[in-house]
């Protein structure tokens, strides 16, 4: 499956990105910051089968077992000017909400900012991190994604994490769904966020439901009344609507 996942990628991606596929690593995150820094441009894409210490938002860890999902970080070059690592998270969790759509004929929710769940169960993590090489800024896009249960189950996060298939798909479909997101991706990320946003926007399941916004050591309670044009989550209580732009997002249930 490795040889055959590999060569389909690199195949599916031709000249419109630079794919370096690793077997194993301890962060496809690190790979791509490290190639930024030496200078690769924007389109580098570090896949990896399992990655050792992968992580997310707040460096949280993130379950990467070998033959189970899509770990993949995309280098960005963005304008300095317009840059928002906001709107890279949004613009990703659209594409891959559609990419899925596309390929698998499978329907994602959004839980604000950065996850997407598939039958009341995370399958993806969204991570953009900037940086700089020492002169120009770059973006590392971190997306990892369920796509089958692995073969020992998801253990301790079981009651949260899940997945979109329940057999293993061939290294065919694997591959076409990686590049399908990063074409995806791409399309909206050169096109009007306002698109994107309205797509976010109908795809999230908080709007009308009671959360409880968490930052640092501060807790908001309320009910959320939407997003707004930047991201931003939208929460009232007691009559005051707020805008976080990040914070955790505690909720007890959505079915």
């Amino acid at each position: 499956m490795k040889t055959s996942y590999t060569e389909a990628l690199r195949v599916l991606a031709g000249e419109t990105y630079d794919v370096t596929f690793l077997e194993e690593t301890d962060s496809t995150n690190r790979v791509a910051k490290g190639l930024a820094e030496q200078g690769a441009p924007e389109g580098t894409v570090v896949f990896a089968e399992k990655q050792t210490a992968g992580f997310g938002r707040m460096g949280r860890p993130f379950f990467s077992p070998g033959g189970s999902g899509l770990y993949f970080s995309l280098l960005l070059r963005p304008d300095p000017c317009c840059f928002d690592a906001a709107r890279v998270t949004v613009t990703a969790a659209v594409a891959v909400a559609e990419a899925v759509e596309e390929v698998l004929k499978l329907s994602l929710s959004v839980k604000w900012v950065n996850d997407l769940y598939y039958q009341n169960k995370k399958v993806c993590g969204i991570l953009a991190q900037g940086g700089t090489d020492g002169e120009a800024l770059y973006c590392i896009l971190g997306i990892g994604l369920n796509v089958f249960a692995p073969q020992d189950g998801f253990g301790a996060l079981s009651e949260i994490a899940g997945a979109l298939l329940n057999e293993k798909p061939n290294s065919a479909l694997l591959a076409r769904l990686g590049i399908a997101i990063l074409d995806r991706f791409f399309a909206l990320y050169k096109g009007e966020f306002t698109f994107c946003l309205k797509e976010y926007r109908r795809r999230s399941f908080l709007t009308g439901k009671t959360v409880t916004v968490v930052r640092g050591e501060e807790r908001f309670c309320g009910t959320v009344r939407g997003i707004d044009d930047t991201g931003a989550l939208l929460v009232e209580a007691d009559g005051t609507v707020r805008a976080f732009s990040s914070g955790e997002i505690a909720l007890e249930d959505y079915r």
